[in-house]
């Protein structure tokens, strides 16, 4: 699919100027495989995480360690914005430099590989129009790479921060819908360029071989930069919707949901090809509402639940997705300042519930559509001070 030169500057954007010393830049692809024996969907994520390139080119620089483990405590850590004391350690604080890949998949007993390189050998490929670090390319239209970690070195090197095992890949990707930028300051971005992607291929877990097939992929695809990563961290994504009003599959629809950003979220609907203008203008303001929190334990066993209320003068959104605890786990993001600070984001991707969209009529609301969400990509993190 054409891209404009427009959106290639996001597409192929490396951080710049002072970013480059105290900055990061992440970029986000989600997606659904099925198990080629079992036939179980599965949801994946690959990521690029560059913080602070310029500080140590040549030499991955990690701030600090974590334990590996994550028990039933973290979770309550991470939704409270404190940290388990017995985090604590007296490491001198140094300022992280490194490219990560990460990539994973997310339900019961999902897994998580962390692979540190040097900045300096994060390269563009023209001819290619990819970019290409040792065996991982992250392309305008393909993803190709592995990560393997053993346990010995997860064992000499905790800061690893994830499991052992290996992970690969092999997808080409079409994105049907994008966005413009949604977040656009001086030193903070967010684009979801690919809102709704449609992803194919292969990925192996641990010798475990999953296909991606473009009906059911369920692709998202985002990018953010800056100079520090937005805390408390709140996101929730989804293009697999189908209308409880006809019963039918909206293919032309998605959303996604970031922040925070000056304590708001900023947000992008797209119902059955047309967007809908929910940004905060100087005579129609924005107002909005979020919260995610704990569900009381049913029959289903744990749940986190995301709500959104958007209103707008004419427009009136609201969302509600929830995930099981067990199909999530906690990733963690140096911040780009240093001083042993992590942002732990607890997340899923197996998220399910419903989103609706109202038009304001005088005082009355008419509803325009009511929507089940699967598969949707949610998170919520704050950032933590290691050994405070």
């Amino acid at each position: 699919m054409a891209v404009s030169k427009k959106q290639l500057r996001y597409e192929h954007y490396i951080l710049k100027g002072k970013l480059r010393h105290n900055g990061y830049e992440r970029w986000r692809y989600s997606f659904v495989g099925v198990n080629k024996i079992t036939g179980e969907e599965r949801s994946f994520f690959i990521e690029l995480y560059l913080v602070n390139p310029a500080v140590s080119p040549k030499n991955p620089v990690l701030a600090q360690t974590s334990k590996l483990s994550l028990s039933n405590s973290d979770l309550q850590y991470t939704m409270a914005g404190t940290e388990s004391a017995r985090n604590a350690s007296q490491e001198r604080a140094v300022q992280p430099s490194y490219v990560l890949v990460k990539a994973g998949m997310f339900g019961y007993e999902g897994k998580q590989f962390n692979r540190f390189m040097p900045s300096a050998q994060l390269q563009w490929n023209k001819s290619e129009s990819e970019f290409r670090i040792e065996e991982c390319s992250f392309g305008d239209e393909h993803l190709a790479g592995f990560v393997r970690v053993t346990e010995r070195e997860l064992r000499e090197s905790p800061e690893l921060l994830c499991n052992t095992g290996a992970i690969d890949w092999n997808l080409h990707y079409e994105k049907h819908i994008s966005s413009a930028p949604l977040y656009s300051k001086k030193n903070d971005f967010w684009i979801a360029n690919g809102a709704k992607t449609v992803f194919a291929g292969v990925v192996h877990v641990d010798g475990v071989e999953y296909t991606v097939v473009p009906r059911k992929s369920s692709g998202y695809i985002d990018r953010l930069w800056g100079a520090g990563l937005p805390s408390p961290a709140f996101h929730i994504s989804s293009s697999n919707l189908i209308s409880i009003i006809s019963g039918k599959p909206l293919v032309k629809s998605c959303f996604a949901i970031n922040g925070e950003y000056d304590g708001a979220l900023k947000l992008f609907v797209c119902h059955e090809g047309e967007v809908l203008q929910i940004k905060d203008r100087l005579f129609d303001k924005l107002t909005e509402v979020h919260d995610c929190f704990e569900m009381p334990v049913d029959a289903d066993g744990e749940k986190l639940h995301w709500t959104v209320s958007v209103h707008r003068k004419r427009l009136v959104i609201d969302v509600d997705i929830f995930c099981k605890t067990e199909e999530m786990f906690v990733r963690d993001y140096e911040a780009p300042e240093g001083q042993r600070k992590l942002l732990k984001v607890l997340g899923g991707g197996t998220g399910f519930g419903e989103i609706r969209i109202y038009k304001k009529i005088k005082k009355n609301l008419e509803l325009l559509e009511h929507a089940h969400v699967a598969d949707a990509l949610c998170e919520y993190g704050t950032i933590d001070q290691v050994g405070k």
